[in-house]
C-alpha cells in the first residue's frame, strides 16, 4: 500500500490540471497514489486524469456533490497512512511529500504538517506567506482561531487521526470546511511545519460575487457556534482568541459590504472598533491602497483574513 494517498477533487478543471498532476509525478518521494475525484464534470478533466495510468485511481460522481462531500468520498478510497490534498489548479514542489513525510517519521505523536506556501497567478509568483515571520508549531489552535495562516495544498494529514473523528469534511460548509477541519485536529493535537515552500496557492483573477463575499463571515460564524459546542473548554480556554475571531469576522463582513457597494452597512461594521488602530489600517491596506508596491501584502492579508 502507498504510504501518501494524494486527494484530487474536480468539477470542470481542465484548464490547469495537467499541471497540478504533473507537480505530483515529480515529487521525489514516490510513494504515492492520486485518489482522482471527478465531480460530474462536463469538460476534458476525466479524459485528462484517466491518461496518467494506474498511479491515479479515477472516480466519477453520478451527479454533482458539495466540495465538502466529495473529499470524503475521495477519503474513503484512500489506502495510505498518510493524506494529502491538492486542488486542480494549485502546484506542489518536487520536494513536499519528502519533507513533510519526513518530520512525521521523526515524530510519530505529529497529525498534521504544513509549510510555507506560494502565491502565485497568471503573471507568476507573487511571494510566500511566511517570508518576515514564522508561524507557531505544536500547540496551535489559538493562533490559528485567530488567523488562518494554513494552506490546505501545504498540508499532508495523519489518515489515522481523520479516521477518529465523528466527520472529516463538514459538508455543510462552502468557504470555511478546510479550516474547521485544521481547528478541529489542532484543538487536539501537535502541528509541526517545514519552514519553506512546498506549494503554490492560485489566486483568481476573477472577482467574487456580493453572495460569495458574504458566506465567509456567515460560514465563520456558524463554524465557531459549532466549534464552541463540540469541543469541550474551548470557551473557557480561549475567550481572548473567541474574542479576536469575532473581531475578524466584522471586519468580514465589513469588507464583503463594502465591496458589495454598501458602505453605509460596512460602516457600521467598523464602528465598534474605530479605536482600534491596527483592524482599521489593515481596512485600508485591504481594500483602499492599490500602489503595486502593497500587492503583496495586500495578498497576505485577503488570505489570513479570508
Amino acid at each position: 500500500m502507498p504510504k501518501v494517498s494524494v486527494i484530487m477533487n474536480c468539477l470542470n478543471g481542465k484548464r490547469y490540471l495537467r499541471k497540478a498532476i504533473d507537480s505530483v509525478f515529480a515529487q521525489t518521494f514516490d510513494d504515492w497514489e492520486i485518489i482522482f475525484w471527478d465531480n460530474a464534470s462536463t469538460d476534458e478533466s476525466g479524459e485528462i486524469a484517466r491518461s496518467y495510468g494506474d498511479r491515479l485511481r479515477y472516480f466519477r460522481s453520478e451527479r454533482t456533490y458539495s466540495l465538502g462531500k466529495a473529499r470524503n468520498l475521495a477519503f474513503a478510497q484512500a489506502r495510505g497512512d498518510l493524506i494529502a490534498i491538492l486542488d486542480v489548479d494549485d502546484v506542489w514542489l518536487p520536494n513536499k511529500l519528502e519533507k513533510q513525510v519526513e518530520l512525521f517519521n521523526r515524530n510519530p505523536q505529529l497529525c498534521m504538517v504544513f509549510s510555507n506556501f506560494i502565491f502565485f497567478n497568471e503573471d507568476g509568483d507573487k511571494s510566500d506567506m511566511f517570508k518576515f515571520s514564522k508561524p507557531m508549531r505544536g500547540r496551535i489552535f489559538g493562533g490559528l482561531l485567530r488567523n488562518n495562516f494554513i494552506s490546505t495544498g501545504a498540508m499532508v494529514y495523519k489518515k489515522s487521526i481523520l479516521e477518529s473523528m465523528d466527520y472529516i469534511f463538514d459538508d455543510g460548509f462552502t468557504v470555511a470546511m478546510d479550516y474547521d477541519l485544521s481547528l478541529r485536529i489542532a484543538y487536539y493535537y501537535e502541528v509541526d511545519y517545514v519552514d519553506e515552500p512546498l506549494s503554490k496557492w492560485r489566486m483568481h483573477r476573477e472577482s467574487e460575487s456580493s453572495k460569495k463575499r458574504l458566506l465567509i463571515p456567515q460560514e465563520s460564524l456558524k463554524m465557531l457556534e459549532k466549534l464552541i459546542k463540540n469541543l469541550p473548554g474551548m470557551e473557557e480556554r480561549f475567550e481572548e482568541e473567541i474574542k479576536d475571531f469575532k473581531k475578524k469576522v466584522n471586519y468580514q463582513y465589513a469588507i464583503a459590504e463594502w465591496n458589495n457597494g454598501n458602505k453605509k452597512i460596512a460602516k457600521n461594521y467598523l464602528k465598534p472598533h474605530l479605536n482600534n488602530r491596527k483592524f482599521l489600517i489593515t481596512f485600508i491596506l485591504m481594500h483602499i491602497l492599490s500602489l503595486n508596491q502593497f500587492e503583496n501584502l495586500k495578498l497576505k492579508l485577503k488570505y489570513l483574513l479570508r
